[in-house]
Order: structure tokens, then C-alpha cells, then sequence
């Protein structure tokens, strides 16, 4: 996929917090819909992009700088206007895979939206974040041994697999829990940064 092509230059760091925090930045309605927006007209102003979208000027620039901090938009200001570009800050290396894999899924016919948010939460945790690791690392994995792996107490990790059973990432058989080889493609950015995140603590 074009998230592996994207990631090859990258080399293995912590992302956290960064991941979960750009996950939350990207799990709202209307951040998603400003996203929306300048991908499909990129260069758009303020003014333009919160007409397009319905929200009031002040509340799509907002939005719109949110999701520039997490390093996802470009801003240039010409005379009075503030133009938006989906252009990844090279300074954030998820941005880029993050970037891509939205576009991929956001611009696709009908109203992905609604799925996409549900699948972005999977992700706004850093205990979730944690467990995923673990099970990417470890493959199927019983519930005590992931308890123990992952120093969460056994009443929140309840909690946070079945966060991710009812989102698809994961799923449980006689072995444990495990990765769901068939999750919604678009968690596979956010997998696979995961793969490259050298970060396996809650701290």
C-alpha cells in the first residue's frame, strides 16, 4: 500500500503522543468536514472553506488550525486571506502516511464520514494504542498475559478491547485476543505507524 512507500524513509521513533492527540484532532465531525473541504479545493480561504462546509467563519478557522498543529494543512497568508493546502508539515512524520490514508478514504464516493469517525476513536487512547502494539508484536494473546504486558489494570483493559472489538480492530478466540485481519482498510495508516512506533509503555 502507499502508506509502506510513504513510511520507508522513516526511521523507528516514539510517536506518541502524537498519533492518539492527531487521531482526536481528526475524530470530529467538523474537522473532518473542514478537512474535506481543502482536499477538495486546495487553496481555499477561510471564509470560503467555512461556507463550504456550513460553520460559522470563526469556527471553521478553528478547525482548520487544529488540523494544521497536527501538521496535516499548509497555511499561507496572502494580503488579508489565510489559504489552506493539504500538505504535510515534514517536520511530523505521520502527517504524510495520515495525510494520504484520509484522503484515500474521505474523497471516496457516497458518505464515508460516519465510518471513518468510528474508526478514528478506536485510535484517541494511548492505552488502545498500547494494546494494538502488543498484538501486532505478539499475536493472539490470552487476556491475563496481555494484563501483564501491558501494566493495565485488568477492569480498563476490559474496557479498551472491547473499545476496539466494536470498531473491528480486534477479535477473540480460544488463543486470546488478536488483530482482526479484516478491519476497515482505512485503520491501516494508523496500524502500520504503529509498527514503527518504538513507544510500548502508557507513559
Amino acid at each position: 500500500m502507499a502508506y509502506f512507500h510513504i513510511l520507508k524513509g522513516v526511521e523507528r521513533m516514539s510517536f506518541h503522543p502524537t498519533l492518539w492527540r492527531t487521531c482526536r484532532v481528526l475524530a470530529n465531525p467538523r474537522r473532518l468536514a473542514c478537512l474535506k473541504a481543502v482536499l477538495t479545493n486546495p487553496g481555499e480561504t477561510v471564509g470560503a472553506t467555512a461556507s463550504a462546509v456550513g460553520l460559522p467563519q470563526d469556527q471553521a478557522s478553528l478547525c482548520l488550525r487544529s488540523l494544521q498543529a497536527r501538521g496535516l494543512l499548509h497555511a499561507i497568508r496572502k494580503s488579508r486571506w489565510v489559504r489552506y493546502y493539504p500538505q504535510p508539515d515534514p517536520l511530523v512524520p505521520i502527517a504524510a502516511p495520515i495525510l494520504d490514508g484520509v484522503r484515500q478514504s474521505l474523497l471516496k464516493k457516497g458518505k464515508p464520514e460516519a465510518r471513518m469517525l468510528r474508526c478514528l476513536t478506536a485510535f484517541t487512547h494511548p492505552r488502545r494504542l498500547v494494546i494494538l502494539r502488543l498484538l501486532q508484536q505478539n499475536g493472539p494473546t490470552p487476556f491475563p498475559a496481555l494484563a501483564h504486558s501491558s501494566r493495565i489494570s485488568q477492569a480498563a483493559l476490559f474496557r479498551h478491547l472491547h473499545k476496539l472489538l466494536e470498531r473491528g480492530l480486534v477479535f477473540e478466540n480460544d488463543a486470546g485476543w488478536a488483530i482482526n485481519p479484516d478491519h476497515d482498510p482505512f485503520a491501516d495508516a494508523f496500524l502500520i505507524l504503529l509498527a514503527f512506533d518504538t513507544e510500548q509503555s502508557t507513559r
